[in-house]
């Protein structure tokens, strides 16, 4: 035999071998690349509704990880166990994964707080298991000063244990500004002053010693014309009448 035919069949054995050698990494690179990662794969249980420690306990023998947050309000599990869980239910994920859950710390409804003075709904609220969040003043013409107008969250709103509940206070009526009537009948000056929000008060007489005002029209008013007074505060006239004291 030539001995250029044993030199190529050499060369053909050692391609062969180079060759498999190849398939046989290629092979093994994508086995762990794709395959292996598929193989570890498992399936996230459902532990909505169970206690934290079970559902911890659960998820750790799947070979899981657990990071519990802080807690949400759901009022369809019990207190203490678990009301969402992310990846949810029956989703394929890698082993040793952190699955995270959230347990339910509802406290309940926001109780209702209207109409009460400030230090009463802040006593109600701690007995509710909450906490007075932040306190914002706003006139009312329907609620009195200092007691509250409504909250956030609203009133009857399921909450989380020791959550914050922010209220409006009111300020009492809010301010007008306070008519002219002087030179007006005493009619038309409590047309106007009734316009403007606000309530006659007393109404006087007094003699007009200058003669410059005719008999019956407002010779004064308390408060003065362009005064702000709150909403609703009496306004005191007085009459000029053409009879001498005595």
């Amino acid at each position: 035999m030539p001995i250029y035919e044993q030199t190529n069949n050499k060369r053909g054995i050692v391609g062969a071998i180079v060759a498999g050698a190849l398939s046989g990494l290629v092979t093994t690179v994508l086995f762990w690349a794709v395959v292996q990662p598929l193989l570890e794969m498992s399936e996230v249980p459902d532990v909505t509704g169970k206690k934290v420690e079970i559902a911890k306990s659960i998820l750790e023998g799947r070979g899981f990880r657990v990071y519990t947050e802080d807690p949400i309000s759901d009022a369809t599990v019990p207190d203490g166990a678990v009301a969402k869980q992310d990846p949810v239910p029956g989703g394929k994920v890698r082993k040793g994964s952190t699955v995270k859950v959230w347990p339910n710390g509802a406290a309940g409804a926001v109780p209702m707080l209207k109409n009460l003075p400030l230090p009463q709904a802040t006593v109600v609220l701690q007995q509710a298991g909450l906490k007075l969040g932040q306190v914002t003043m706003q006139p009312s013409d329907s609620v009195a000063k200092d007691a509250v107008i409504a909250s956030n969250p609203p009133f009857g709103m399921q909450v989380s244990k020791d959550a914050p509940v922010d209220l409006i206070i009111s300020a009492g009526a809010g301010e007008v500004t306070v008519p002219a009537v002087k030179g007006w009948g005493r009619t038309r000056a409590t047309e106007m002053i009734k316009q403007a929000g606000l309530a006659v008060g007393a109404v006087r007489y007094q003699y007009d010693e200058s003669g410059e005002l005719e008999p019956g029209v407002v010779m004064r008013q308390d408060p003065p014309a362009g005064a702000k007074a709150a909403k609703g505060a009496n306004v005191t006239i007085w009459i000029s009448t053409d009879v001498e004291p005595e």
